[in-house]
């Protein structure tokens, strides 16, 4: 029993670069298990040669902070702002008509993409993977629209 677990902890040693902490457990039978994952009344586990595991503050995201711009920041006039925006919301709305011109061409090959060819039923697969590609193309073309919508609507 005492090589088994010597063999398993020499299994350890080389994934300890990982950063992986090590806890040994012993629970209420006497069976001692080694994991990863902490148990209430485990103890860690500090395996000779392996790196020093990451400080706790390092593991969590950093929030942005807010900067404001420097005073000397280069700015962007009023009227200059105003026209590159008319440009968006101008090439917003030739993106979301074409949009719904295309959206309407694939409702219309979905229709005609729903008929029965001769020789054919609703159950053969050829007729399935054919409708189901037309819908999926009905479908994008409506989230594209959608899309388009939110970014019109976040315009000042």
């Amino acid at each position: 029993m005492q090589t088994a677990r010597l063999f398993f902890l020499l299994c350890l040693i080389p994934a300890a670069p990982a950063q992986a902490e090590i806890y040994k457990y012993i629970d209420e039978n006497g069976q001692v298990t080694f994991t990863d994952v902490y148990k209430k009344g485990a103890k860690r586990i500090d395996l000779p040669g392996a790196p020093a595991p990451l400080p706790a503050g390092s593991k969590a995201p950093r929030r942005a902070s807010y900067n404001p711009s420097p005073a000397d920041f280069p700015r962007i006039d009023a009227g200059t702002q105003k026209r590159r925006d008319d440009i968006r919301r101008q090439v917003l709305q030739d993106e979301i008509s074409g949009e719904r011109r295309n959206a309407d061409e694939a409702r219309r090959q979905l229709a005609l993409g729903e008929r029965l060819q001769p020789g054919e039923r609703v159950t053969d697969a050829t007729y399935l993977n054919r409708v189901n590609r037309l819908r999926a193309s009905v479908q994008q073309h409506e989230q594209n629209i959608a899309s388009i919508q939110r970014e019109l609507a976040n315009l000042k």
